[in-house]
């Protein structure tokens, strides 16, 4: 399938507009959405805030009002509310992919086993992984994870390990499977095992740069909202814990659970060099249907707009970082797409 990205022009926060024009990319994994404008705004630090900020971008782009009830910004902020039921606004909280859980068990002369469930994947990816076991100078291979088209695994993973499974062990999982300072970084991990064998335990999602400097869990906010009478769907994102850098984001079809393609390109999000985006702004024009019930995730990967993709298939940078399902009328499920 060609990709163009659509050379729409949009309206950013501030009300300025632009031209955004594409190339063309061949791939098997994108479809085509609308063009975005970008534009930046003061950080805000907490769910409310983020409402009304949204509700005052939005109301730049909603229908011109008469003198009489033209308002200040702090009124537009105090009427948050009924600007999100008049336009449809969202916040929804980013959850850091990728999730699951593993379990321990034995195999055949007593070697270690771990049965993986991991959703948030890349599609199609190979993941290696290892345990650390205190007192044992080596990590632990196990065989390769490996993701399907949606980007979820399922398997029991083999070691030639037969030695106790011992308290403080920590399973890792790497961005890849071959060899290589990118590959071996880490992007999931238990916490430190109190009792390791027997019980299920929850992995943690971690954002390493290939440098070995560590950003913790990323984390964020987004709001989604759609302004029917002017077409646009306006995109507001503020996150921490990712690497310093460009990060690409689409709304995909599908669920963060259950991945798809691409239903619109989101301008790449920038990250400062202490790992946060700040409050970004990505306004998409000429959107002629509304928010769906279901369907719909926003995504925000690991690489840049130009690394993700290689030949139209997902690379190691596309990693997701950060996902949230988008629901008319809101809401923060992860499981549920």
């Amino acid at each position: 399938m060609s990709f163009i990205p659509n050379a729409n022009r949009g309206a950013g926060a501030g009300g300025s507009r632009c031209r955004n024009t594409g190339r063309r990319v061949r791939q098997a994994w994108f479809r085509p959405g609308a063009g975005a404008a970008i534009a930046t705004a003061a950080p805000a630090t907490a769910m409310a805030a983020a409402a009304m900020a949204a509700a005052a971008a939005l109301a730049l782009t909603a229908p011109a009002a008469s003198a009489s009830s033209a308002s200040s910004a702090s009124s537009a902020a105090s009427t948050a509310p009924a600007t999100q039921r008049a336009y449809g606004l969202q916040v929804l909280p980013l959850h850091a992919m990728p999730v699951g859980t593993v379990r321990f068990g034995r195999a055949g002369h007593g070697r270690l086993t771990v049965h993986a469930r991991v959703s948030g994947l890349t599609p199609g990816s190979s993941h290696a992984v290892d345990l650390r076991v205190p007192g044992h100078s080596r990590l632990i291979r196990f065989s390769t994870l490996t993701a399907n088209n949606v980007g979820q695994a399922s398997s029991t993973l083999h070691s030639h390990f037969s030695g106790p499974l011992r308290r403080g062990s920590r399973l890792l999982v790497r961005m890849g499977a071959q060899g290589g300072r990118l590959a071996s970084t880490p992007i999931a991990r238990t916490r430190w095992l109190r009792d390791p064998g027997g019980r299920t335990h929850r992995l943690i999602a971690v954002e390493v740069s290939r440098r070995g400097v560590s950003y913790g869990t990323p984390h964020g906010r987004a709001t989604i909202a759609y302004n029917a009478s002017r077409q646009t769907l306006t995109v507001t994102v503020h996150a921490s814990g990712v690497t310093p850098g460009l990060h690409a984001a689409h709304i995909h079809l599908g669920s963060c659970m259950s991945q798809g393609p691409v239903k619109y390109m989101l301008r790449d999000l920038v990250a400062g060099r202490r790992g946060r985006i700040a409050h970004a702004v990505r306004v998409f024009t000429h959107v002629t249907a509304p928010i769906p019930a279901h369907g719909w995730y926003l995504n925000i990967h690991q690489g840049n707009s130009g690394n993700i993709l290689s030949n139209g298939q997902p690379t190691i940078y596309f990693r997701p970082l950060l996902c949230a399902n988008i629901h008319r009328g809101g809401g923060g499920s992860l499981l549920h797409g």
